[in-house]
């Protein structure tokens, strides 16, 4: 694994980034990962090291306001001056940077949660730089967006956008700690309960966002779910989404497939979707094989 610092063409800020090569199979495409809210890219290691026997360089980087992307330690949740644009913008960095390293391959895109709208916003502006798009595990479209920004600016204004509050916390996940009967509030995050576990203990995860975090957090929901500004230069695009049965982020089945008809509506002709019964929110994370052999199918069909 081929870890460095990449300044974001956006401000300058240092991105944590990491990229895994295959040596023994020539390279079919570079395929980039923009990870969830409050995690880091290390989680992801695994699954590249699964795509990377398989021919693709794998690409990652740490959000701005997580993991290495930040300034100090209490900047996690906090995404400086460029918020939900910057989150847009430091995926092409990252993209531009990876054609660099490895010129004339396809990209194939891949967001999880958060990750999955930042990709779907960029797309909006940039879908004819990629040749297949993933959407994992995707909030539904919260009707509450437009007052999570109103409470975040009002909090950011009063009492400092490094202000972390709990309510906007509350408006972000309502009450999936309380969805499930496993007596554990991350569940809703996985039935699997080494993985959660793991969440727990982990530093540089669960972390609460600050009010610059949830407005931006909110702004990138408002740019993908955007009816206006997309450039719709690759219609052809190939889209699957990806999602469990009972992950709370998905509202519920009609407002994930509302979600999926979206990019249909924008003119999207090769769009499919794939729930899983049973999993929950990372379902790259849980004990089932399936999900990465569905990716891997996705991608290496030609």
């Amino acid at each position: 694994m081929e870890t460095l610092k990449l300044k974001s063409n956006f401000d300058d800020l240092s991105l944590g980034v990491a990229m895994l090569r295959p040596h023994d199979v020539k390279a079919k495409a570079i395929f980039q990962i923009v990870h969830g809210m409050a995690e880091h890219k290390e989680r992801y290691y695994p699954f590249m090291e699964y795509l990377c026997a398989q021919g693709y360089i794998c690409v990652i980087h740490d959000h701005r306001g997580h993991g290495e992307s930040v300034k100090s330690e209490q900047d996690l949740g906090f995404m400086y001056d460029g918020g939900a644009n910057a989150l847009v913008d430091d995926v092409l960095s990252v993209q531009n940077w990876a054609r660099e390293q490895c010129p004339g391959l396809p990209v194939y895109l891949f967001g999880h949660s958060m990750g999955s709208m930042v990709v779907r916003a960029f797309t909006r502006l940039y879908d004819d730089r990629i040749s297949k798009l993933i959407v994992c595990g995707c909030p539904s479209d919260n009707k509450g967006k437009k007052a999570g920004i109103l409470l975040a600016n009002v909090i950011g204004t009063l009492k400092g956008w490094n202000k972390r509050s709990n309510m906007l916390n509350r408006l972000a996940f309502g009450k999936y700690g309380e969805l499930f009967e496993d007596g554990n509030p991350l569940a809703w995050l996985s039935a699997n309960k080494l993985n959660t576990l793991t969440y727990y203990k982990d530093p540089l995860c669960g972390f609460v966002f600050t009010a610059n975090g949830f407005k931006n957090l909110f702004k990138i929901m408002e740019l993908c779910y955007s009816k206006k500004g997309w450039k719709m230069s690759n219609p052809s695009l190939e889209t699957l989404y990806i999602s469990g049965g009972d992950d709370p982020c998905r509202i519920s089945d009609k407002d994930f497939l509302k979600a999926v008809n979206f990019m249909k509506d924008r003119g999207y002709k090769k769009v499919s979707y794939h729930l899983y019964p049973g999993l929950r929110h990372e379902i790259l994370l849980e004990d089932e094989p399936k999900v990465w052999s569905d990716v891997s199918d996705f991608i290496n069909k030609q």
